[in-house]
């Protein structure tokens, strides 16, 4: 009895967790949960994937198509200027994805 009243447990708890509802995806360097929705956020996930320091952060565009356009101090004293879309928490060109 024990045993049938276990196997009922777990094949309704496998039952939740398939129906339940798929979670925000999340930046793959921070965890931050996407799109990201502050500069601070954006601040943190360009910082983390380039291994360097926002020194400068603009919003560029308008309505509902504008990017961070970030300036990014790397190690060795390099700056790499780089759009930034909130949406992917990626840079907006593949060419300047670390």
């Amino acid at each position: 009895m024990l045993r049938l009243l276990g196997l009922t447990l777990a094949t309704a708890l496998y039952t939740v967790m398939l129906t339940a509802p798929v979670s925000a995806e999340n930046h793959p360097c921070t965890g931050a949960g996407l799109p990201l929705t502050t500069e601070g956020a954006v601040v943190q996930a360009a910082e983390c994937l380039y291994s360097g320091r926002v020194v400068k952060v603009e919003r560029a565009g308008s309505g509902s198509n504008w990017v961070y356009r970030l300036r990014i101090l790397l190690e060795g004293g390099r700056v790499r200027s780089v759009d930034f879309d909130p949406a992917s928490g990626q840079p907006v060109n593949p060419a300047d994805r670390p």
